[in-house]
């Protein structure tokens, strides 16, 4: 039965863009994903934009001279540029400074605060002098209060991972200006997350077979540590204006508001009714896919905050990825170490070849790394000579001996051996196993069998040697050969066309002559069928995939490896 799927990937903060390992933990999969999901028939929209809001996009704003709406807007439509050059195809990519977004923001608000979830606090906030904001947690650092560490976070210490208010953080600094940061008596608005803590306890334990282990262990951290009541507003100037009287001169903090933007965002693409259908529908499946950094955000606060508005469904699963790391070592902006997606947009690397190496080494249950020496070998070895070699060799021979068309269906094969029994079976089972690992999210293994199921074909090809069938004038066994081998090469645009979207239609369009494409809705059952139909020609073959060799790698090192400058907005 069709199903209603709803993707969201980690909505990527405006301040900066991204590097390859943003790409991998959550937009990557994300994609991969939603073309899955289309291909097998379901009904699924995949969500994102920037996250607007905070402390550092005001500052950053002002350093280049630019007023901050006018900041985020360039900001946000360089991500589109890298998306579109990475070819992540969204249903919408939004913002969460649009009206949409406030009112779905306060209207969630007031539902909390109905519901009893709001509290008023009076509470010390660090605050800089120089720069006259608020300071919110990641952007003040200080001694840690248990263990010493000196670039413990305001509210965590990634040294030793207790959790403390800002106000417990020893000799506080601003981390944009170097400044103290001092303290000052304020009143808040809270979240009651103590309140919440059985309903979410009880929502996370359901989760335990669905998600990964890591991302359970997480959430069951914070659940064992305690919740207690967490702030949600901020004294600075950039964000909503808190709709409560006496709080005109607050606005809601980032982390509160930004998760609201996968709900605004799907309102801004289909309106209430889509809301309806994907927030408001249990039968709908959500899934977040999110990097290592916001695990805590998708399994503690968020699900929290939608519990306590007691109006919105809770994701099915929460993808989390680890860290992606260049070379051995973490991305460096600073350093100009690793590949930044800016300079991507200009650049000639086959994108294609680019999504099926970071697919390969997806950091889904450790941290992983990415090499150029890795990159070069999956190209050469995979997707030249496993991949693209079996396409070439296949519609090489079928145009060069029978004038691109076999003149021979399923039915009329005969002598069936036990190669060709093997080719049969294959074909009528990869595409099931490739599409539960899919399903599963289990990216990495999903590729490896669409190599697998390439190198089959390669390997039956070897066995019965249609070249030598040709020379010695059995066309029918050949014929045979190449109809087998046409129906795998089918099956495997379409099973490889959630990873390398492109070239699969290149081929299944301009090679293999097909109708419509491989990533179109519903177009995965069609590839365990073996049912080209007799009069079918396909059209001259040309390789899918180039090499990599050193000299091109080191310009690659060069070339992308310069990280975006803030000042360039200014052009």
């Amino acid at each position: 039965m069709k199903k209603k799927i709803m993707v969201t990937s980690a909505l990527p903060y405006v301040n900066g863009l991204p590097h390859l390992g943003h790409i991998s933990g959550c937009l990557l999969p994300a994609d991969i994903f939603n073309r899955f999901q289309r291909s097998i028939g379901n009904d699924s929209i995949y969500i994102c934009g920037t996250d607007d809001h905070g402390t550092a996009a005001a500052i950053s704003a002002k350093e280049v001279g630019l007023s901050t709406i006018d900041f985020v807007t360039k900001m946000n439509e360089k991500f589109k540029q890298i998306l579109n050059k990475l070819n992540i195809k969204l249903d919408i990519f939004s913002k969460t400074s649009t009206d949409v977004h406030r009112d779905v923001t306060s209207d969630f608000y007031k539902k909390v605060k109905e519901n009893g979830y709001i509290e008023e606090k009076s509470s010390t906030m660090l605050f800089c002098e120089h720069d006259k904001v608020g300071l919110a947690d990641r952007f003040v650092i200080g001694t840690c209060p248990y263990c010493g560490y000196e670039k413990a976070y305001g509210d965590q210490c990634d040294n030793c991972g207790k959790t403390y208010n800002p106000n417990e953080l020893i000799n506080p600094i601003c981390t944009f200006c170097g400044n103290p940061a001092v303290k000052k008596e304020t009143n808040h608005l809270y979240l009651s997350l103590n309140k919440l803590s059985p309903k979410l306890d009880a929502w996370i334990e359901s989760k335990k077979d669905i998600w990964r282990p890591h991302v359970y262990s997480m959430a069951k951290r914070w659940i064992n540590e305690g919740l207690s009541p967490r702030c949600i507003t901020r004294d600075i100037n950039w964000g909503f204006t808190v709709p409560e009287k006496g709080y005109e001169d607050k606005v809601f903090y980032v982390w509160f508001d930004a998760p609201i933007g996968y709900i605004s965002m799907t309102k801004e693409f289909g309106g209430e009714e889509e809301v309806k259908q994907r927030w408001q529908n249990k039968d709908c499946e959500i899934y977040n896919f999110i990097g290592k950094d916001n695990i805590d955000f998708h399994t503690v606060f968020f699900p929290a905050m939608e519990l306590a508005s007691e109006h919105y469904e809770l994701a099915h699963n929460v993808v989390g990825f680890n860290f992606l790391n260049f070379e051995g070592q973490k991305f460096s902006k600073s350093k100009k170490w690793g590949i930044f997606c800016n300079t991507l947009i200009d650049s000639d690397v086959d994108i294609d070849s680019l999504r099926a190496y970071l697919v390969s080494i997806f950091p889904e249950n450790k941290d992983s790394d990415f090499t150029y020496e890795g990159f070069k070998g999956n190209t050469n070895a995979e997707l030249v000579g496993k991949f693209g070699n079996f396409f070439n060799r296949t519609l090489n021979m079928i145009n060069k001996n029978f004038e691109g068309c076999l003149d021979i269906d399923f039915d009329s094969l005969e002598n069936l051996d036990e190669n060709d029994n093997e080719m049969i079976e294959a074909i009528k089972t990869y595409p099931n196993t490739i599409a539960e690992l899919f399903a599963q999210t289990e990216f990495r293994a999903a590729y490896k069998e669409i190599m697998k199921f390439a190198s089959i074909g390669n390997t039956y090809l070897e066995k019965t040697a249609p070249w030598t069938l040709i020379k010695n004038e059995d066309f029918t066994s050949a014929r045979k050969v190449l109809y087998l081998c046409l129906n795998m090469a089918k099956a495997l645009a379409i099973v490889a066309s959630p990873v390398i979207p492109e070239k699969c239609e290149q081929i299944w369009s301009e090679q293999l002559n097909f109708n419509g494409l491989p990533t179109d809705d519903n177009m995965w059952e069609e590839s365990s069928k073996i049912d080209i139909s007799k009069s079918h020609k396909i059209n001259l073959p040309k390789p899918l995939f180039a090499r990599l060799d050193d000299e091109i790698i080191e310009r690659y090192k060069q070339e992308l490896s310069i990280p975006f400058d803030l000042n360039d907005l200014k052009d």
